[in-house]
């Protein structure tokens, strides 16, 4: 029995043709050759080319190839035809990757502008801090704009991501360097999710080993608040001291969150910067316990010190103190106290470092600094140094039989 012969599949080959809008000089009419379209009659070539594919309808002639580059050579015309063939049998392809204006907003240097445009209206409705932001910023316009800013976000690939942080800085510190990749990794995981890309290229995890957390043992902070005679800014670090809650949460306080007489408080709202956040850091409501020395200096602020007409707790000439004056105050008391630690690590750091050397459960200490996992907590717990300090301790049956009173003596002081 005879089979008829496989009819070869042509319809790829029926997509699209390479022609050119010039006329030869010597008034002939550029054909296709076995090479491309050449006038027979001088054998001149053109100088520029364009796809005619009427199955994209609308967008039938493709000047430029995805890259944005002008078809000058029948070849790079052919090749780009081959690559466009392609994508429509696998049902990927994009006209957006051929259009003049969407390549133009697929460069780095305009989709990073665009992005950080989308990053502010997040700030300005309180979704990400100005603080963040203006990260994103400084990475953007020192590092991504600078190094990627004339190439195709579509383009990016896992080279190109080693490439970038090759080039970096070499006095930048692993942190900081984690930081920009872990932006520009963000960047283009929100292009992936407005498909704007198809492929989110592999970055690199960097081993930047835990962050050393400076503190300070109660001695020292009272060394700190000597140097402080201001009732508004003793009152601000007292509480900070003792109910460890962040900055911008207790210069967001408000006097209808406190309850002298129960002596409790409400933590539920912080700073952003300098402007109020109906929410902390975490959006949690945390009611915590006042201390003594905090109910105390909170009773003066109420008697002695004039109150801000919005109702915060801690301010000055009736405005609630910024984030400048927290900072500026603590620094020039700690510099006379000969102490070398920023207002954050002197007094949360401090009150969660003191807390977990006292041997209080992570978890509580966690609940109280209104962490929402415990990997926050556990940051702290390398500080165990007082718990550690167990391990030189040794019970008299743990003494090996045959030592000497000397011996027993090297043996009790862990020598």
């Amino acid at each position: 029995m005879l089979h008829p012969k496989p009819v070869p599949d042509t319809s790829l080959c029926m997509v699209g043709t390479i022609r050119t809008k010039e006329k030869c000089p010597c008034g002939g009419k550029f054909i296709a050759g076995r090479r491309g379209l050449v006038c027979p009659d001088c054998k001149r070539v053109p100088r520029r080319y364009f796809l005619d594919i009427p199955q994209l309808k609308e967008n039938r002639k493709l000047y430029r190839d995805s890259t944005g580059h002008v078809f000058d050579t029948y070849e790079r015309a052919d090749q780009e035809l081959s690559t466009i063939r392609a994508e429509i049998r696998k049902g990927t392809f994009d006209i957006r990757n051929y259009v003049q204006s969407e390549i133009k907003g697929l460069l780095v240097e305009n989709y990073a502008q665009a992005w950080l445009w989308r990053q502010e209206l997040r700030a300005r409705q309180g979704r990400i801090s100005q603080g963040y932001l203006k990260e994103l910023r400084n990475v953007v316009h020192r590092h991504l704009i600078p190094f990627l800013g004339k190439k195709n976000i579509r383009e990016i690939r896992t080279g190109t991501v080693e490439d970038f942080m090759n080039q970096l800085p070499d006095n930048l510190k692993l942190k900081t360097i984690d930081n920009i990749l872990g932006i520009f990794k963000k960047m283009m995981m929100d292009a992936k999710d407005r498909e704007d890309i198809a492929i989110l290229p592999k970055f690199p995890k960097i081993e930047v080993g835990d962050p050393e957390t400076k503190w300070l043992v109660e001695k020292d902070q009272a060394l700190v608040m000597e140097q402080i005679t201001h009732p508004v800014y003793r009152a601000f670090y007292t509480f900070l001291i003792w109910e460890g809650c962040r900055p911008g949460e207790a210069r967001a306080l408000k006097w209808d969150w406190l309850d002298l007489d129960r002596e409790r408080v409400v933590i539920a709202a912080g700073m952003d910067g300098e402007t109020f956040r109906p929410r902390t850091k975490e959006k949690d409501f945390r009611p915590l316990p006042l201390h003594p020395e905090v109910k105390a200096a909170l009773i003066d602020l109420w008697e002695n010190q004039p109150r801000s007409i919005d109702g915060y707790v801690f301010t000055i000439n009736g405005k609630p103190l910024t984030k400048r004056m927290a900072t500026s105050a603590w620094a020039r008391a700690a510099k006379r106290a000969g102490v070398k630690v920023t207002c954050y690590q002197g007094t949360r750091h401090s009150f969660a470092s003191q807390a977990i050397n006292s041997g209080v459960d992570k978890a509580l200490i966690g609940k109280f600094l209104g962490h929402k996992t415990s990997t926050s907590t556990d940051r702290y717990a390398h500080l165990l140094t007082e718990t550690l300090k167990g391990a030189w301790k040794r019970c008299p049956q743990d003494v090996p039989e045959k030592m000497g009173d000397k011996d027993k003596v090297m043996f009790f002081k862990g020598k």
